[in-house]
Order: C-alpha cells, then structure tokens, then sequence
C-alpha cells in the first residue's frame, strides 16, 4: 500500500468546482490585481488570527521579510532565532543586512527562552520564533524577555495559523506576525502566497507601502513613482486571495481530521516516541506530526520500502549551513540531538484510516524485529 507524505493533488480537489467558478469571475472582471477579494481575504484574516490589520502578500517568504524591514530591522542589526526551521527564516533576516543569531531548542523542537538570554547584546534588536509544526513557542516568556530588553518580536508562523494558546493566536505577543500558505500548509493556495497581521498602525502603513515597491498611491496624482523605501513587489494577487477565502470556510474542518490521525499516532505510537507536548488550553496547529525515534535512518530506509514516504526536518541545521557557518551560535547540544532523532510521518487530512494503521503497524513491526 502507497501512503504519501502529501498529496496536493487529493487536497485540492474537495474545493475545485467552488474555486475554478471563482477564478472564472475574476477573469471576467479584469480584476487581477487589486480586486475586491483582497480586501475581503485581509479582513477574514485579521478577524480568525485576532489582528488588528492584515496585509495581504505573495508569499510567506515575502511576509516574514516585510515584517522584519516595517519594524526597522537593518543592516549590522543581529536578530535571535532559532537553527531548527526551514532556511528561509534566516535568508529573510539576512536580506536586509542583518545577522541571525543561533540559539538552542528546547524538547518541543521551539526556541528555548531559557538559551535568549546570554544572546543579548547592544546589538540585538529583534527575536525571531518560529512555531514548529504548529506547536507555539513560549511566547509569553519571550516577550517578557523582549521588553525587558526593548526588543522587537517577529514570528514565523508559517505552520501556526490554526495554533492557540487560551485563546491567544499567533501574533498575539509580537509587533508583526508572517503567515504562509504555499500548497503544502494548512491553509493553502494553489500557489504562493502570505499575510502579516500587525495591532500597530504604523507598521501596517509601512507594511503597505513596501509591499508595493515602495511607493505611495496618490488617487489624485499621476506620479507612480513617489517612493519612501526601497522594496519590491511583494502584492497578493485577486486569485489567490478568492482561492483562500474559500478555503478558510474549510478551514475547522480540515483541523478536525488532522487533529484525529494526530490522535491516532499519539495513541498507537506513545510508547516509541518523543513528541511535542501539549499544555492544558493549547491547540496545535497540526501542520506536521514530528516525533522523536530511535534508529531513525534506519526506520525511514525501512518504511521506504513499505513504500510510506517521511521526511526529515531540518536537515542540516541553519545554523551549519554554509552561508550561515560564520555567525554567533549558542550550544546547539539540544538541536543537533533532534536531528538525528526527527521523523514527520504521513500527515495530511485526506489520509483514511486503512493508510494510518498500515503506517503505525510497520513502525510497529521495524521495532520488534
């Protein structure tokens, strides 16, 4: 039996008549850019995330850049973050000449407030968490640390959209909180795209003039080349922005049948390995299912040729990749041990319950050899 780690073309079908007469609208109109569902997607956004503003962007990449440059984040700057993530966290810090800075984890694969501390210096200016998987970090204890030290805090909430703490979403402790919704996240586009959701009303100005190269719009001039920044164009298409309209009605729904096969490994497979907890009024985000394993290469060469396909996150560290060798790291003891250990299973909510159990009846069988 085949289980895929994810299959786009399985997800995307639930929703493909809805959308493709939504696409055909938009098409007629003319309204590619800049059409109304843009505003109507930054409104449902700012509303399910408990924002004050959103802003709407071509990209999760694009979100979390733009959020670190409308909060000042510039050249010489170092910024906190953490070596357990996707590159692309750091690549967005360093694109505005700033430098990451490495800190440990802590068991839930999350930045370790307890390791921020010693990172600190006149230096600093800012703290990058990032929710693994959709499991939040201590946020709390990292914005104490942040005003203590008049530091800002962006998040990476590429995986978290779903994720709360009683009550609290992502964004609820930081100046600027950036979203994805490439394909493969919870909430999907067919494509690339992002939001930053902000409660401050200046960075929400600034968010919207570099999303647009920069520059001002002016409906009473003609002058298209009035610009306050340099940037680029980072704007969210009408398209997209309708296709996630659409999918955010789905949205609870397809939280519910992550959260059951969440469950169902959690059930089957406690015994064998380690995994993110959880605290009483947290939900996660379900964005993967990562969990800790002994013999972990040689479970996924074994599963493989069960044909069950997993991935290993993040392989190598940011933090010894060849670009970032060079810049300040703090005892990363924790993180290496989990990437040897870490494995993401098959997870996505059209898996049935046929494909589950065969995944936790190998798993099972490779240890009781």
């Amino acid at each position: 039996m085949k289980v895929s780690f994810l299959d786009l073309k399985v997800k995307n079908q639930a929703f493909r008549a809805r959308i493709l007469g939504k696409i055909n609208k938009i098409l007629k109109s003319g309204r590619i850019l800049d059409g109304k569902d843009q505003k109507i997607f930054e409104s449902k956004m700012l509303k399910f995330v408990n924002a004050k503003y959103a802003v709407g962007v071509s990209s999760g990449s694009s979100a979390l850049f733009l959020a670190l440059k409308a909060n000042g984040i510039k050249a010489g700057d170092e910024v906190i973050t953490t070596p357990f993530t996707w590159i692309i966290t750091s690549h967005a810090i360093s694109s505005l000449g700033a430098k990451p800075v490495f800190v440990d984890i802590d068991e839930n694969f999350n930045l370790n407030p307890a390791n921020i501390k010693k990172a600190i210096n006149k230096k600093t200016k800012a703290i990058v968490p990032m929710h693994v998987a959709g499991k939040l970090c201590a946020m709390k204890d990292i914005n104490k640390i942040a005003k203590r030290h008049n530091l800002k805090i962006i998040e990476d909430a590429a995986q978290s959209i779903c994720s709360s703490f009683k009550g609290k979403k992502s964004g609820y402790y930081s100046n600027a909180c950036a979203f994805s919704f490439n394909p493969m996240k919870v909430l999907s586009a067919y494509g690339e795209a992002g939001v930053v959701t902000t409660n401050s009303k200046k960075v929400y100005n600034k968010l919207l003039c570099l999303r647009h190269a920069g520059t001002i719009k002016n409906k009473k001039s003609f002058n298209i080349n009035n610009s306050n920044d340099v940037s680029l164009n980072h704007k969210i298409d009408t398209i997209h922005a309708s296709i996630l309209i659409e999918k955010l009605r789905g949205l609870n729904q397809v939280l519910q049948k992550r959260e059951k096969i969440a469950k169902y490994y959690t059930k089957h497979l406690n015994h064998l390995i380690a995994k993110q907890t959880l605290k009483s009024g947290e939900i996660h985000g379900r964005y993967l299912f990562l969990g800790r394993f002994k013999n972990r290469n040689k479970l996924k060469s074994f599963l493989n040729e069960k044909d069950i396909e997993t991935k290993v996150f993040y392989s190598p560290l940011v933090s010894d990749a060849k670009i970032y060798k060079n810049c300040k790291k703090y005892t990363l003891k924790n993180s290496k041990k989990i990437l040897k250990e870490i494995l993401a299973l098959p997870f996505h909510e059209n898996l049935n319950l046929r494909q589950i159990k065969y995944v936790v009846k190998q798993i099972k069988k490779f240890y009781e050899k």
